[in-house]
């Protein structure tokens, strides 16, 4: 797979693991507050709702991203195949009534729109240089 494919399903892959995680893991406990005015913070519960609020807005940006892809096959694609792993490869072709490689050509696609959508322009770049064999 080419580094630059892998690059934008890794953001991806990332962010099926942190939704997974922020399900699974109550980060916020009850916040206990002292009679006493201070600004230390004895059961981090500021640092905790920083490191929430963080892995929420990266979920967001996320799904904003999804969300704007304009093709419902390819966002299809990005939510059960590559995030949700709901479906195989043989069912989708089967779905759309495509070949293997019709599939993998459409998984790209669907990955560039993405990656257009978050802001991978990096990626993007380096996706429209000339491959070069060796």
């Amino acid at each position: 797979m080419r580094k630059d494919i892998k690059e934008i399903r890794q953001v991806l892959k990332d962010y099926s693991r942190i939704k997974y995680d922020l399900k699974q893991v109550n980060f916020l406990s009850s916040p206990r507050f002292d009679a006493v005015n201070s600004h230390s913070n004895s059961n981090h519960t500021e640092n905790k709702f920083i490191y929430h609020a963080d892995l929420s807005w990266q979920l967001h940006r996320v799904e904003d991203a999804i969300d704007n892809i304009k093709d419902s096959k390819y966002r299809f694609i990005i939510n059960k195949y590559i995030i949700k792993k709901k479906y195989s490869r043989k069912e989708l072709c089967d779905r759309y009534n495509i070949s293997l490689r019709s599939f993998n050509s459409m998984k790209n696609r669907a990955l560039v729109e993405f990656a257009k959508n978050y802001g991978l322009n990096s990626v993007l770049d380096e996706m429209n240089k000339p491959q070069v064999y060796e």
